[in-house]
């Protein structure tokens, strides 16, 4: 059985409230001591378990989508460092007032780790540096040849080569 369906004879149909019989039953409660799958109304009558997952909707996916990729720049480690001593912070400080440990910062700072984006915003509004930028597109290459078969790696070497030679 899927969850939330039923599969029968006429095929498949949503699950039936096993209080009141409605059909749409997505709701798993405690009633009793025993589970039920119950309806939206009648899922107050016991200890909710289990709520149906909510339908997505497209328009919200679409804008994820659009959403621009940042990236760190390079030399953060330096960009950091400098605006720290510039305004008089020891790293100690500094990983205190953005709640962040000591010797994560420590790290990030020698460019042994990558910050998050979340850190990178932290950093960019506690010292007053620009940490993030946009992805560049130009560096897009095109993964279909003439024949709508994927590039390999044995294709992108002779596109290299031919390069060269002009």
């Amino acid at each position: 059985m899927i969850r939330g369906l039923e599969t029968g004879n006429e095929g498949v149909r949503p699950m039936e409230c096993e209080i009141c019989g409605a059909e749409g039953a997505g709701y798993i409660v405690l009633v009793e001591g025993a589970k039920l799958t119950v309806c939206h109304d009648c899922s107050g009558a016991g200890k909710l378990l289990r709520a149906p997952q909510p339908v997505r909707d497209p328009s919200v996916q679409s804008a994820r989508a659009g959403k621009v990729e940042m990236e760190v720049v390079d030399g953060f480690g330096a960009v950091i460092a400098a605006a720290r001593k510039k305004m008089g912070l020891p790293l100690e400080v500094l990983a205190e007032r953005i709640n962040e440990k000591h010797s994560f910062l420590e790290r990030v700072e020698h460019e042994k780790t990558l910050p998050d984006e979340k850190l990178a915003h932290k950093l960019e509004k506690e010292l007053g540096i620009k940490l993030l930028q946009e992805v560049s597109s130009g560096t897009a290459v095109n993964v279909k040849d003439g024949q709508g078969k994927g590039m390999t790696l044995g294709d992108i070497l002779e596109i290299q080569q031919k390069k060269k030679r002009e």
